[in-house]
């Protein structure tokens, strides 16, 4: 990497837009927890299930930060740190961020590698990242408050809590099919990860019920998710 490139890639104006894009992904977040929160009470759940929730959460976004983490390096070598940081910190991942990054050096005619790197080509790359992914920043922002009226109509002028869950339920489990789709069919390592996790994740549920072990509630995801990565590792 020149040291034109260099002094871009690392330049204040960078930092200050990813800090700043970080933030306002934070900002979202608590005001997410906040909605989510209030609508919790609504429907009926506990402070203890909503707590449970929170911890799982957390607890669970461990093992696909680790991914993360070590797919940065890739990225941070090409387009450097602040956005690396940025995007691997908010919508983006490191598949999708290094297909941007090949596709705007395919655009000069150039292979791509931190010598080949040029000011327009890196330039180039931020742009088709950012673009690429805004969708997942502007939906949230303004279709949330739509997407709440749209349940309390489905849920009936009744309100009713049994058929708001139902509804919220599906929705849930029909974003976890679309996602595992792909992986099932394709008869691979991510295949018997994904299978050996949802397993073993069935497996403590089972233990959970039984023991009443709340510990298993909060550490269960994670570590279906870790033995899954090792069954698809090991194949």
């Amino acid at each position: 990497m020149t040291k034109e490139v260099s002094a871009l890639v690392n330049s204040p104006v960078i930092w200050g837009i990813a800090l700043v894009t970080m933030s306002v992904v934070i900002f979202l977040a608590v005001n997410y927890l906040i909605k989510t929160i209030k609508v919790s009470k609504e429907l009926g759940i506990t402070g203890e299930q909503v707590r449970i929730a929170v911890k799982t959460s957390c607890l669970a976004s461990i093992g696909p930060s680790l991914v993360i983490m070590f797919g940065m390096i890739s990225l941070l070598i090409v387009v450097g740190a602040p956005v690396a940081l940025m995007r691997l910190s908010v919508v983006g991942n490191v598949s999708f961020e290094l297909m941007c990054a090949e596709l705007a050096a395919e655009a000069f005619e150039t292979p791509l590698s931190m010598e080949t790197m040029t000011p327009e080509i890196f330039q180039t790359t931020v742009f088709v990242m950012a673009v690429g992914c805004i969708g997942y920043m502007l939906i949230p922002v303004f279709f949330i408050n739509s997407f709440d009226k749209i349940l309390e109509k489905m849920s009936g002028k009744e309100k009713s809590v049994k058929r708001a869950t139902m509804i919220s339920t599906a929705a849930i489990l029909g974003c976890y099919g679309y996602v595992q789709a792909p992986y099932l069919v394709a008869r691979n390592a991510s295949t018997v990860a994904m299978i050996t996790g949802g397993i073993v994740m069935l497996l403590l549920l089972k233990v959970q019920k039984k023991t009443g072990k709340k510990w298993l509630l909060e550490w269960g995801m994670l570590i279906s998710m870790v033995v899954g990565m090792l069954a698809g590792a090991v194949v």
